[in-house]
């Protein structure tokens, strides 16, 4: 297989802390992401190696985030699931499997309840909703979730008031005083509980309701104000921060690669670094 970093791959779903794609064709140069990476072979194995192990097979592996690695597709098909670094999946993940190692196997009795057909399945579904219960479905029979943390009701209103105002600006001080806390007191309560300090969770949204519009041929100045940003700077800001690239540049990257961003909430970067031939010399960086 010819040495490159572009292979075949599915439109890349994205929701609130995680995104997956599907791919084949791949064989990599060094690179890294700064997201947690899952990997899931579809009929046989792929193939991993870092920069101090050689090639090795794998039918379900797990990398950490920031990791140099390289993949190779070895003529089969792979599910690909990023996690944000910092979500509480992605840290049990890592706690569980990873240890002090960078690159795990993913035993497969961790996923005893998952047959093949059933990762088959996702490949074929492009309904957002049926694709993040997928996921979902395989991060919880990967760590075993037993509980869920009911969500304060005064977050819960904090949230619905953001989406019900993601059309016009406002600052985080209306949406305490909306919901009958101080700033500090919301802050604090948000993060704890959505993972993500609220002013990112606005941001996030804004930047994914005003990808969408842009994808949908709408002039970027409109975009910018009916995604509530303050004025097309701040949206270029917004972009540059979390996306690494201008808005005027989201066009010609559809071009190249579907993105497909699921609903309302935070939408996480997907960066990664290629590497020259193990070098420390950067070679590209792609952030989506």
């Amino acid at each position: 297989m010819e040495k490159g970093n572009s292979g075949n791959t599915s439109a890349l779903y994205v929701w609130n802390g995680i995104s997956m794609f599907w791919g084949t064709s791949f064989h990599t140069d060094p690179h890294l992401h700064n997201t947690l990476q899952l990997v899931f072979d579809m009929d046989k194995h792929f193939l991993l190696k870092d920069e101090s192990t050689p090639w090795s097979p794998f039918g379900a592996a797990i990398i950490r985030a920031e990791h140099m690695h390289q993949l190779d597709s070895n003529g089969s098909i792979q599910l690909f699931i990023y996690l944000d670094a910092m979500s509480a999946y992605a840290k049990a993940l890592a706690s569980k499997y990873l240890d002090k190692s960078s690159i795990a196997t993913l035993p497969g009795k961790a996923l005893r309840n998952l047959s093949n057909d059933y990762f088959k399945s996702l490949l074929l579904n492009t309904d957002c909703q049926r694709l993040l219960k997928g996921c979902h479905t395989i991060l919880d029979q990967l760590i075993e979730v037993t509980s869920v943390k009911k969500v304060d009701c005064r977050v819960k209103s904090a949230l619905d008031f953001i989406n019900l105002n993601s059309n016009r600006t406002f600052k985080v001080n209306e949406v305490a005083n909306h919901v009958c806390l101080s700033e500090s007191r919301l802050r604090h309560l948000f993060k704890s509980q959505v993972g993500q300090p609220i002013q990112n969770f606005i941001q996030w949204m804004r930047v994914v309701d005003s990808l969408n519009m842009v994808l949908s041929g709408k002039q970027i100045s409109q975009s910018a104000i009916d995604a509530g940003f303050w004025d097309g700077a701040h949206m270029t800001r917004s972009y540059q921060g979390l996306l690494g690239i201008l808005p005027s540049k989201v066009k010609t990257f559809k071009e190249e690669l579907k993105i497909v961003a699921c609903g309302k909430g935070n939408f996480h970067t997907l960066r990664t670094e290629i590497i020259d031939d193990w070098g420390d010399s950067e070679k590209e960086i792609i952030e989506i």
